[in-house]
């Protein structure tokens, strides 16, 4: 009693459809779930859910965990039990973290970057770390799970955000453990961005069915961007990196398929972030 365990379940979609899980709930006195509720899962993706016992009396407990979501077999149903005792010390381990939370800022889509965070045991008693979970997207964990710390020892968790798309994301690191603060949750923030360059042109004074645009890292190394030819006189290019130069260039093409001289080339510098 006083004291708090958990352990994970991890819940698979093992049908050939996307599988949409609604709800997660632990039922039962002393138990309770985190992780998994609002989640899209594709074929073969799994997802965790950490299950927690803290019991409240001395004895056996029954409870349940119930996954619902639109899979045929909705709702999932795991039976949990447990056993309360009465502690015979006071003497708790305390886990502390050098940080509420982590903002990664805006990071490029396709690249990633990690930022590494400090768990202590501030307690008078061992603290073991269960097993360390990142959610939200493009957040994941390194480091730190499945040990035990002595009063006074810390470890680092590297957290590293990797965006899948443009805008901002939410997410959160879970440190469950034997501490007397059993879950250590740490928010998690970053915005994906993109570069690009955004060319125009005017339209040929010819008669043309369309244009070609062309890239390089010089002007006499440039190639095409686009195999057929385009009838718009713009061109976004989203395929750029930060802190490299681009070299643009335009031509024209008529119904001949006569392809013009290349227009001056363009020079553009992609800033890193």
């Amino acid at each position: 009693m006083g004291t708090s365990t958990s352990q994970l379940v991890t819940l698979t979609d093992t049908g050939n459809a996307n599988l949409m899980i609604s709800t997660v709930s632990a039922t039962g006195s002393g138990f309770s779930a985190s992780g998994g509720s609002n989640v899209t899962l594709t074929p073969n993706q799994s997802a965790t859910v950490s299950v927690y016992f803290e019991p409240t009396g001395v004895g056996g407990v029954q409870g349940s965990l119930s996954i619902a979501s639109n899979a045929s077999n909705s709702p999932l149903t795991i039976a949990l039990s447990g056993t309360g005792l009465q502690q015979a010390t006071q003497n708790l381990g305390t886990l502390s973290a050098n940080t509420t939370s982590v903002n990664f800022g805006k990071v490029a889509v396709g690249t990633s970057t990690a930022q590494l965070v400090t768990l202590t045991d501030t307690g008078n008693a061992n603290v073991t770390i269960s097993t360390i979970s990142a959610a939200g997207s493009g957040f994941s964990d390194s480091g730190g799970s499945n040990m035990t710390l002595t009063p006074n020892q810390s470890v680092t968790v590297s957290v590293n955000f990797e965006p899948a798309g443009v805008g901002g994301v939410q997410g959160s690191l879970s440190i469950p453990s034997n501490a007397s603060n059993s879950l250590l949750t740490i928010a998690l923030s970053g915005t994906g961005f993109q570069h690009s360059v955004a060319l125009n042109w005017q339209a040929s004074a010819s008669q043309v069915v369309g244009y070609f645009v062309y890239r390089g890292s010089a002007a006499d190394s440039l190639s095409k961007l686009i195999t057929t030819a385009d009838t718009s006189t713009s061109y976004t290019d989203t395929a750029v990196t930060g802190g490299q130069t681009y070299v643009y260039a335009v031509t024209s093409v008529d119904s001949s398929n006569v392809e013009s001289a290349q227009s001056a080339p363009l020079t553009v510098s992609i800033p890193n972030n």
